[in-house]
């Protein structure tokens, strides 16, 4: 039996292993924020110009200061369960969701900038491995519209 646990051990970590080295952090940077998720995608959602399985939504609209906003973004990543932030700028955080068992990684981005005195936030998720992501992605999407939605924050002019 001892044998036996130490082959699938074995096979976990070698699959771990296979994982990352198929999809290593790449940070995605303000300047490449990415326009749109590929064609008929089935594991990437988008709140932005090209909106893509996030309900219609094209954009998140703030009356507060791109800091604070982009602070609260930072709260919520930092509130779910295995992710790292692998970036930041003032006006972008780009972050890394990985699943429990395999760490399978999706990338999750914000990118934050003013707009007549408000803040607005574009979202892209995607996973970096597999075909579908079973929904995945449009979850955290709108689950991080709905909290951006309703957190308080002090009203204030984005500039």
């Amino acid at each position: 039996m001892p044998i036996f646990a130490a082959v699938i051990v074995s096979a976990y970590l070698l699959s771990i292993l296979s994982i990352n080295i198929a999809a290593p952090d790449e940070v995605i940077e303000p300047d490449n924020f990415p326009l749109e998720c590929p064609e008929d995608s089935l594991n990437c959602s988008m709140i932005g110009p090209k909106t893509y399985r996030s309900e219609n939504l094209t954009e998140l609209r703030i009356n507060s200061s791109l800091e604070e906003v982009m602070d609260e973004v930072r709260r919520w990543i930092d509130s779910q369960p295995g992710t790292e932030v692998i970036g930041e700028w003032p006006g972008q955080t780009h972050s890394v969701f990985r699943t429990l068992m395999f760490r399978f990684p999706d990338d999750f981005v914000v990118k934050g900038f003013c707009d007549n005195g408000e803040t607005i936030l574009h979202v892209y998720s995607k996973s970096r491995l597999g075909v579908s992501d079973i929904g995945v992605n449009k979850a955290r999407v709108l689950s991080f519209s709905d909290y951006m939605s309703h957190v308080e924050m002090a009203t204030s002019d984005c500039t």
